[in-house]
């Protein structure tokens, strides 16, 4: 250990942390044990749970718990990955794809000039799928321009947030201010390089809102403290709030940037999941247009957007794009060399990031059904935002904001004293305590709070909403009668 790198030791990743560790070994104990007669003594020996599976609820992978593909995308991608005389050139191709996949697939497999989804691509994707994010980005502001070259296709927008950062920390003094509470990849990845983690604090109590006074608080300390301030973190919806920002917010997000000379980083994964009807996904950039930044070219700016989030949920594919606005050509370009030297994005990813910007057309065979399939899913997860949220908010010690966007929930738990004092002489956090504890007595698997960050003396953890509405409202249930008996044995 005295070898590796200081940096990497540091750095930590909740979401994938020692409560999820306990639930994978748990979950092989039940595998094991599982309608199998030839187990040995140490299987049988094993401590004993009060159910029968893991509810996994620690990250946003909608797949694995059970939401379904959407159809027409993977038709789509079948054909590419297929060779021709098996896929869109078989005789009966046209009886067993809709034709607009079929065509949809051969247009792909002109874009990938005869290469295959198995070759390498350009480092910075496919051209024509950049043009297709470009347009795709261009129509969903309002008709704001955006231009090919400024898109890098990348491998998830986590791909590209580490690469964006790497950029940005050029010593142990630069920092990013981060929201508390964030998403672990923003502190894990600061830890590894070294950086700054410079916290600014959303309101819980209106919302998880973003005030510009904490903004102000945030930089002028880590200045007095001698921190390079570098960029700024945005995330839109939240994660892990579940919340939705303003448009006078976002206006005013930009501003500062723009005044403090800041590099926004843009996290939108989730603009699909927006549930309120009096909430609405406005894109920092489109934000920066209407301040009349972009005008002005008066704002550094790059934004990241994914297939494993919206109703796609196609995490596995590692696919995504950055947008660069207002970033210097030779920055670019050093970016660019760092985007070499990981050859390319991966091609599948790539693919589905181009049937995530631009499906069916109107009038196409596949485009009711496609959109049918999308709306479903949204407006399942919509339901399940507001069953879990009011449910965990009507628990005696419980206090849930509403989820009005994202994948997830964030409530806040009164611990007993009792835990708070063998958590300090454990050297571990209350919440963590209570997530180990939620997840041997009841399967349930959740994120402690103290991974993303909160105030002083807050306790809490993060679930998502994706496994079914049938298991969410059973683990609703479980949390609450859970929460009674840990309080009685911390009594």
């Amino acid at each position: 250990m005295e070898t590796i790198f200081s940096g990497l030791k540091e750095m930590e990743y909740a979401v994938r942390g020692s409560v999820v560790i306990a639930a994978d070994r748990i979950n092989d104990e039940l595998q094991k044990l599982s309608g199998k007669e030839n187990v040995n003594d140490e299987v049988k020996n094993k401590k004993t749970y009060p159910f029968d599976r893991i509810v996994y609820t620690n990250i946003g992978n909608p797949h694995s718990v059970g939401q379904q593909p959407l159809t027409w995308p993977r038709q789509v991608m079948a054909l590419v990955d297929l060779p021709d005389s098996v896929g869109v050139d078989h005789p009966m191709a046209k009886r067993m794809f809709p034709a607009d996949a079929l065509a949809r697939a051969r247009q792909i497999k002109e874009y990938l000039r005869g290469q295959g989804s198995g070759a390498y691509t350009h480092s910075k994707g496919v051209a024509e799928i950049r043009q297709e994010v470009a347009q795709f980005i261009s129509n969903r502001d309002g008709g704001v321009p955006s231009n090919a070259d400024d898109i890098f296709l990348i491998n998830g927008a986590s791909a590209g947030i580490e690469m964006v950062l790497s950029a940005i920390i050029a010593s142990p003094k630069c920092g990013v201010m981060i929201p508390i509470p964030q998403y672990p990849l923003y502190s894990a990845t600061l830890d590894r390089l070294q950086g700054q983690k410079i916290g600014y604090y959303l309101n819980e109590e209106e919302g998880w809102s973003l005030s510009m006074d904490e903004l102000e608080r945030a930089y002028n300390d880590a200045t007095k403290r001698g921190v390079d301030v570098r960029g700024l973190v945005v995330i839109n919806p939240g994660n892990p709030s579940g919340s939705v920002l303003s448009r006078s917010n976002l206006h005013e997000v930009a501003k500062f940037c723009a005044d403090k000379n800041l590099v926004l980083l843009a996290d939108e994964v989730y603009q699909e999941n927006v549930y309120d009807d009096n909430a609405e996904f406005i894109s920092c950039k489109r934000a920066a247009y209407e301040t009349g930044l972009l005008e002005r070219d008066a704002i550094e700016l790059v934004s990241f957007h994914s297939t494993s989030k919206g109703v796609f949920g196609e995490c596995g594919r590692r696919g995504g794009y950055m947008e660069l606005v207002g970033i210097d050509s030779n920055v670019k370009d050093q970016l660019y060399k760092l985007v070499s030297s990981f050859l390319c994005s991966t091609t599948n990813g790539q693919i589905m990031t181009s049937l995530m910007v631009r499906g069916p057309s109107s009038g196409d065979v596949s485009y009711k059904s496609h959109e049918a399939e999308k709306q479903n899913v949204w407006e399942s997860l919509k339901r399940r935002s507001g069953l879990v949220s009011q449910g965990l908010n009507q628990i005696p010690g419980f206090s849930c904001q509403p989820a009005t966007g994202s994948m997830y929930c964030f409530p806040s738990v009164q611990m007993p004293e009792k835990v708070v004092e063998k958590a300090k002489a454990t050297g571990t956090s209350p919440d963590t305590i209570y997530a180990v504890s939620l997840l041997e007595r009841t399967g349930i698997c959740v994120v402690p709070a103290s991974g993303f960050g909160q105030r002083e003396g807050r306790f809490g953890f993060r679930t998502t909403f994706l496994p079914s509405e049938e298991d969410m409202a059973k683990a609703v249930d479980m949390i609450r009668e859970h929460y009674i008996e840990f309080c009685q044995e911390y009594s």
